[in-house]
Formats: C-alpha cells, structure tokens, sequence
C-alpha cells in the first residue's frame, strides 16, 4: 500500500504498523497511513517513522477502542437523552 501511495516509511514504522495490524485490522492499519503521511509531511519529514504512526493511532480509534470508549461514555451521549425521556432502560 505503500508503494501505491508513494510514502516512504523506516522499518521500525513498517514494524509499528504491523503490530496494529494484527492486534486490530489490516483495514485500519492500512487507513493509517496515509495518515500517517500527512502527519510526516506537515513534520516535513522525508519518511513516516514510528512518532507519526503512534500520532494518527492516538487520533483515530479502531473498532474494539471506539466500542470501549463509547461503553465508557455513554451516559454523555444524546441517545442516553433519549432513552431517559422515553422511559426505556
């Protein structure tokens, strides 16, 4: 995905990205990096290391910490509104 993207990335970078893909998705693993990219780039970095993989991973959740966060949080959201007015548990 890389080469398809142009994004030149170190090894310890590739090794990071690697890990998340198997602990989460390739899916999301391979979303990152193109963010990861742009965060390179606005760093006017030559390649995505390891800081700008761990900067959109603090960024953009995937789907088993979305789903933690919003069990966490849930008394916060309008949908908890909701249900209150309506009377549903």
């Amino acid at each position: 995905r890389c080469e398809e993207e142009d994004v030149e990335m170190t090894e310890d970078a590739y090794a990071v990205l690697t890990r998340i893909g198997l602990e989460t998705s390739l899916r999301y693993a391979i979303q990152l990096i193109t963010a990861a990219s742009l965060v390179a780039r606005k760093r006017k970095g030559a390649e995505v290391g390891v800081e700008d993989i761990k900067r959109v991973y603090s960024l953009f959740l995937d789907e088993s910490r979305s789903t933690q966060y919003m069990r966490e949080y849930q008394e916060a959201f309008l949908f908890n509104e909701l249900r209150e007015y309506l009377g549903t548990p």
